[in-house]
């Protein structure tokens, strides 16, 4: 079983997409009731993760650890606090506009990290901004988690990925695997 967390209209090949009221990070019942004794081989949480406070964070990273296969892995997409667009940062703000008016966290590789290591995952960055402001990127597989609001995906990216223009809306992306 293969499942998105928070998936709004997202639907993905392969992939079991759940809303709030089948699986709420804050509710370890809700995945009792949603796994019934069984363990996903593998989740996907693309822009969630920065509406919890970071202990919220914390305590949904262990409750997805649990649930998970070993060797299965979290796919986690967040915005990225270190985009070189200031315009983007404001976008993705903390209690910034639209979808960002209740995003509790701005997280960079250097924080969200910490988050998902704490609950006894391996991190592997697959995209992300760094402090100084070069973007880099993995070689990561699409099938194992597809990240729309990604480098390889996002419409906006199309001229980057051509090699003519910029990166447009990019996320910081991460596999936290649990050990097998």
């Amino acid at each position: 079983m293969r499942v998105i967390i928070g998936a709004g209209e997202q639907r993905w090949d392969g992939w079991t997409p759940t809303q709030q009221a089948d699986l709420n990070l804050l509710d370890p019942a809700s995945f009792e009731r949603f796994f019934a004794g069984t363990l996903a081989h593998a989740f996907l949480c693309e822009h969630v993760w920065e509406h919890l406070s970071v202990s919220q964070g914390e305590a949904a990273a262990r409750l997805v650890f649990r649930y998970l296969r070993p060797g299965g892995a979290l796919r986690v997409a967040v915005p990225d606090g270190h985009h070189p667009d200031p315009a983007y940062r404001a976008l993705v703000a903390v209690n910034g506009p639209g979808p960002a008016h209740d995003h509790q966290v701005l997280y960079t590789l250097e924080t969200v990290v910490p988050v998902f290591a704490g609950a006894g995952f391996e991190v592997r960055p697959l995209e992300w901004w760094d402090a100084v402001g070069p973007f880099h990127h993995s070689d990561w597989r699409v099938a194992d988690g597809p990240v729309y609001r990604s480098s390889r995906l996002d419409h906006r990216n199309a001229a980057w990925r051509q090699g003519t223009g910029p990166l447009g809306f990019t996320s910081l992306i991460v596999d936290a695997v649990k050990p097998g």
